[in-house]
């Protein structure tokens, strides 16, 4: 069975600030920055990205380990759950699972978020669980189906279609389809006419 492994930290919550930060123009950009969550319910577009690092420090004191113990808790009662239908999908679609995925808990930065080949970073801050398990799905989602979208060099947008989508068939009823600003006609087409072939689902859009 696939693990989870959720940790946290008060020093983790400083690097993801100073990450944050610095990504601020990608997420601005991207329209991304209503979105984030800052210490003392500050915001990207209103702050002095280059000077505020410290500030946002001071305001960490409100750190509570209970908090995200809580969390832990909750989501480990999820996925004991949910974990049969993601090992269904690893198994249909050959992609490689890997033995756990952790799960860095924070209270700041965009909602989620993962790194490879295993990590989703999950913002907890005045978010329900159902939406938090959610997140976590898809962003393992995501990280199962990187390689390809780095091998065939996939736009964000349509990457995050592809994910919708097979999030759809992984779970319907936990599935939030995104509202995208592109036209996903080709991708849908090609994804009913491969899946569950990811390579060609995504080769052929």
């Amino acid at each position: 069975m696939i693990k989870l492994d959720i940790q946290y930290s008060f020093e983790y919550e400083k690097e993801r600030i100073k990450y944050t930060l610095g990504k601020a123009v990608w997420f601005i950009e991207n329209g991304y920055s209503k979105s984030i969550k800052l210490p003392a319910g500050k915001k990207l577009d209103e702050i002095n990205i280059s000077t505020s690092t410290d500030y946002l420090f001071d305001k960490l004191e409100e750190y509570n380990s209970s908090d995200y113990e809580k969390m832990k808790s909750n989501l480990n009662e999820q996925w004991s759950s949910f974990v049969v239908k993601l090992e269904k999908y690893f198994e249909e679609t050959l992609l490689k699972q890997e033995d756990s995925y952790i799960v860095q808990l924070t209270k700041y930065g965009v909602g989620g978020s993962y790194n490879l080949p295993n990590t989703v970073i999950l913002n907890f801050q005045n978010r329900t669980g159902t939406a938090l398990f959610r997140t976590i799905v898809h962003e393992t989602i995501h990280l199962s189906i990187q390689s390809f979208v780095d091998k065939y060099k996939v736009d964000h947008w349509v990457k995050e279609r592809i994910v919708d989508l097979i999030f759809q068939k992984l779970d319907p009823e936990l599935n939030m389809m995104q509202k995208l600003s592109i036209d996903t006609q080709l991708i849908d087409q090609s994804f009913e006419k491969h899946y569950p072939n990811i390579e060609a689902v995504i080769k052929n859009i």
